[in-house]
């Protein structure tokens, strides 16, 4: 992960410069797109990709808000009327009514939820005509016995039309503190 966020970043950084190293740069690059990569597995999606509309991040990153605040009318309105989400041991595809339970009975097991993010990227697939947005976030929720717990997240969600279609939710759990003897 922190690999793949420092190669993430200095890509921008080389493709953001504005000097005379660019023209050097693209010269390599066309090289190595003339190139054919023969690649050891193949992928099930594409991996024709390019950077996305930031729109598309923003209408998950106001979602996920509301739900942090506990809007869940508001979060779900950022969802297709039909809706996919899949997380760990569960998915769900259907109604944005339907959806709008499921996600008001996850957010009412806690009284505190925080979202604190790393990152998020957003990807356009033109073969596929697909809009993802990836993010990279811990949360913290407090149940309503007082309990604190944290999982880390990585989430791609895919985004048509202003609207969420697709919520992948992958989580790690973090290890529990060591206890004093």
């Amino acid at each position: 992960m922190k690999i793949f966020l420092s190669l993430l970043t200095v890509c921008s950084i080389l493709i953001s410069c504005n000097n005379s190293s660019k023209t050097e740069a693209s010269n390599t690059e066309s090289t190595v797109k003339k190139d054919s990569i023969q690649f050891p597995f193949t992928a099930k999606y594409s991996i024709n990709w390019q950077p996305g509309d930031e729109k598309n991040a923003a209408i998950v990153l106001n979602c996920l808000k509301k739900y942090v605040d506990g809007d869940i009318k508001g979060c779900t309105a950022y969802f297709a009327d039909t809706a996919e989400f899949i997380a760990d041991k569960f998915h769900f595809r259907g109604s944005r009514d339907s959806l709008t339970k499921i996600i008001s009975d996850m957010r009412n097991a806690s009284v505190t939820v925080t979202k604190e993010f790393d990152s998020w990227m957003t990807v356009y697939y033109p073969d596929k005509k697909d809009s993802w947005v990836t993010l990279w976030y811990t949360e913290k929720m407090t149940d309503k016995k007082g309990k604190l717990d944290s999982i880390y997240y990585t989430d791609d969600v895919l985004v048509k039309d202003g609207k969420i279609l697709q919520y992948d939710e992958k989580q790690r759990a973090f290890p529990e503190p060591a206890k004093k003897k």
